[in-house]
């Protein structure tokens, strides 16, 4: 008895030492990052928080997405380079970022291409998902799920801009290249500056006015400084949540399955919220004394014939993969407006 009590205890011993040495394999969860720009109160940054606490749920606690905000793992500007290298296993981005390495993602800058918020839904659903994803690939990311931002507006403080005539000689702060072309065909100087920049700039007269989204505007103040707001929803600044390629091909398909499906969720979410945010930001707009002009479906058309040629720099520029893209947006906008 004693004999077999003692094979017993040493049997143990050896399993537990097996295990502290790793003989046996131990159970572990799966743990990755997210790298997050913006700050822990922005709509966008709840919805990662949704997406991690869904990545939770679904795998029944077997995996854990560590969402850093407020770019405390990189910037916007070092996200792209750190994902591709794999310094970390998932960032948001924003899509403009990846246009000098693949200049077709520039077509959610294109003006005019898009009508209302749905439509660009329907543009990455229809087949604009599956062809960026496979030049995506090429720069080894994966794309997880799209984040809609909402639509740029234009706003000043001379006039209402209700007409491409309205903007020349007008000094417009802008957030892109591609915005810039924009505002250049339509006859304004544009300035490519940062958000945090913008109502200082607009205060001291430095521009006159500037490209920005609603919400945007008014957690910037901008009702402060600008008395004229004319909503032209003509491009968008997309982001996406990626992944890094390598890492993405090592999961097993199981966690796959879990991550895209929690990132629809909080595509679906960021996507709702972001409609909200745009009818609130428009209600603290104009109660707070901005001028909103709202272009009518002929007032669209004289910008769409203005800015015309941006689509043609687009062209030329992107090749037979921006063709696709913007022959796809046009299709669609055509079913729309009918």
């Amino acid at each position: 008895m004693k004999k077999r009590a003692f094979v017993c205890i040493m049997s143990l011993i050896l399993v537990m030492a097996f295990v502290a040495g790793g003989a046996f394999p131990v159970w572990a969860k799966t743990v990755f990052r997210l790298s997050n720009q913006l700050p822990p109160s922005h709509h966008i940054s709840k919805g990662l928080d949704i997406f991690a606490e869904k990545v939770s749920e679904y795998s029944k606690g077997e995996m854990e997405l560590k969402v850093f905000h407020s770019a405390q793992l990189f910037k916007d500007t070092e996200v792209v380079e750190a994902l591709q290298n794999e310094l970390m296993e998932m960032g948001i981005i924003p899509i403009n970022k990846w246009s000098g390495m693949i200049p077709a993602t520039d077509i959610f800058e294109v003006p005019f291409i898009f009508n209302e918020l749905p439509s660009i839904k329907n543009f990455i659903e229809a087949g604009a998902d599956e062809i960026l994803d496979k030049e995506f690939r090429k720069k080894q990311v994966k794309t997880v799920f799209w984040v809609d931002y909402g639509y740029v507006q234009f706003f000043n403080n001379k006039h209402p801009l209700t007409k491409p005539q309205d903007f020349a000689g007008l000094k417009m702060r802008t957030f892109s290249s591609g915005d810039s072309e924009t505002l250049q065909a339509l006859g304004a100087s544009p300035t490519v500056m940062s958000s945090s920049e913008m109502y200082m700039a607009m205060q001291r007269g430095t521009v006159d006015g500037g490209t920005t989204g609603m919400p945007a505007a008014v957690s910037r103040k901008l009702m402060e400084v600008q008395k004229f707001m004319t909503m032209a929803n003509y491009a968008t600044p997309e982001f996406i949540v990626q992944a890094n390629l390598d890492w993405w091909k090592k999961l097993p398909e199981g966690d796959k399955e879990v991550i895209l499906k929690a990132g629809k969720i909080a595509e679906e979410s960021i996507r709702q919220s972001v409609a909200e945010s745009e009818a609130k930001a428009e209600k603290t707009l104009a109660e707070n004394g901005v001028l909103i002009y709202r272009l009518t479906a002929a007032d669209r058309q004289a910008f769409i014939a203005a800015t015309n040629p941006v689509q043609q720099v687009y062209l030329n520029n992107t090749g037979d993969i921006g063709n696709k893209l913007l022959t796809l947006a046009k299709e669609l906008l055509a079913r729309e407006v009918k």
